[in-house]
């Protein structure tokens, strides 16, 4: 810690819309490490915390302080006389490594649970909202390491998340291998090299886009008129009144070969790539969820669940699909790795009427019991997700940038329409994070998971645990 502390400087970080359009969430990931040697200098403590330190040199910014000020604009301030560390929590468990395996690594059998965030970023015991947790539990007998890890979408994505871990992991496997100095790596902060990389030419935004980044609510004028800490609280408390229940399921690589060439079928699409299978497989399943859920309501079950949805039309489901805009601004893949905020969600709306008339049908595609999604819907659903990926140019990412940037409120705004729409799905792809390319010196995860309740109607499509295929 000394060494960061003698190198670090003070600075302020303007934050954007960016930013702010997903910082109502929070990025956590559990890490579960075998010792599979059995080795007595595996993943020490001391060198954890070293190598900690060192790469949080490279990332100054999760030193700082998250400030909004009288006109909705955003800073992170990096003081040096007076720094928000991260929090670094370790801990030890009376449970052997084994015995988590056993249990299908469900956090329910540790004792002590690894994740000490919610959903949403909050303030920390001591009052500040922490832009770095890390909570280190050794099991054991030594004989392995629980690894939780979570920032705030405040201060940086998906991608910066993995690029901190990845590079927190490569340090400390140089430090493990005996190396004498660790070569220093330089990451983008500037968001001002997110505002260069627009093209000029900017296009209109679609229907569906206005009515998520330009349609004002009272809701959203009061989300954004708390702080940041008031709000992730109020988001947590609303989520602990909305009980979760978390699945996992995995599908292998062969069985999305197989749903794509059944789609491919039925569709005049070229091109169908996994993620427009599993997206469109999510979107349908929860759809039809909801239709058979909306059939045995009450009648004032329906009528709050109506009042609930003002924005969209009663037969509206919606798909809420998280997409990583760099791809898209070729100036951006040309500088030093950008690890701001890059990523906002793209509305894909469906017929609820369309879902509940799709019906089953029993093949070898289907499920355990033989049930099946009709492929024609699917298709249908893989075709409004292609037509979101193929229309996602630079010159519409850069209408976007113009919505969420000319109003510092935006964010509330589609934030209050998540809250309000309970016929919807936010989805995410996470398996180009490299998760399990973390690798500290002793191997790499055995597995990788967010926390088991972490928010209603989201679905992750995560990479399988390396003695598996395909997604989870």
């Amino acid at each position: 810690m000394e060494s960061f502390l003698k190198i670090v400087k003070s600075e302020t970080y303007a934050l954007n819309g960016w930013d702010f359009i997903s910082g109502f969430a929070n990025i956590p990931f559990t890490y579960y490490y075998k010792n599979t040697d059995a080795s007595p200098d595996f993943m020490p403590a001391d060198r954890l915390r070293a190598a900690f330190f060192r790469t949080l040199q490279e990332f100054p910014i999760l030193a700082g302080r998250l400030v909004v000020n009288s006109q909705s604009r955003a800073f992170v301030v990096v003081d040096r006389d007076n720094l928000n560390l991260p929090e670094y929590i370790e801990s030890e468990s009376p449970i052997h490594y084994s015995f988590a395996e056993c249990a299908q690594f469900n956090p329910g059998a540790l004792p002590i649970s690894a994740c000490i965030v919610g959903p949403s970023p909050t303030a920390s015991a001591d009052g500040q909202l922490k832009l770095l947790n890390v909570h280190i539990i050794r099991l054991r007998d030594n004989s392995g390491l629980v690894l939780f890890a979570n920032m705030p979408h405040y201060v940086c994505d998906g991608f910066g998340y993995s690029a901190f871990m990845r590079r927190w992991a490569e340090v400390c496997a140089l430090m493990h291998n005996g190396a004498e100095s660790v070569p220093f790596c330089n990451y983008a902060f500037d968001r001002a090299i997110l505002d260069r990389a627009m093209p000029e030419q900017m296009q209109p935004l679609d229907n569906a886009c206005r009515r998520v980044y330009s349609t004002r609510r009272v809701l959203g004028r009061f989300l954004s008129w708390l702080s940041p800490e008031a709000r992730g609280r109020l988001l947590v408390e609303g989520c602990k009144r909305m009980p979760v229940s978390a699945h996992i399921f995995h599908i292998s690589k062969q069985r999305v070969a197989e749903l794509r060439c059944r789609i491919a079928d039925e569709s005049p699409l070229r091109r169908i790539s996994d993620n427009d299978v599993l997206t469109a497989m999510i979107s349908q399943a929860v759809g039809a969820a909801a239709c058979a859920a909306s059939e045995n309501m009450g009648f004032v079950e329906s009528a709050l669940r109506l009042a609930r949805r003002p924005f969209l039309a009663r037969d509206e489901f919606m798909s809420l699909v998280i997409v990583d805009i760099r791809p898209r601004l070729k100036q951006l893949e040309q500088t030093t790795p950008y690890v701001g905020g890059c990523i906002t969600g793209i509305p894909v709306f469906s017929s609820l009427r369309r879902m509940s008339q799709a019906g089953f049908a029993g093949d070898k595609y289907g499920d355990k019991d033989g049930n099946k999604l009709d492929a024609s819907v699917l298709a249908d659903a893989c075709a409004g997700v292609r037509q979101m990926v193929d229309g996602l140019t630079d010159s519409f990412v850069s209408g976007i940038d113009y919505a969420i940037n000319r109003d510092p409120t935006c964010y509330a705004h589609s934030l209050a329409l998540a809250l309000t729409t309970p016929e919807k799905i936010i989805i995410t792809n996470q398996t180009r994070f490299g998760l399990y390319d973390c690798d500290f010196g002793c191997g790499a995860p055995q597995w990788v998971c967010p926390p088991p309740t972490f928010l209603t109607n989201f679905a992750s499509i995560l990479p399988a645990s390396p003695n598996s295929d395909g997604y989870k």
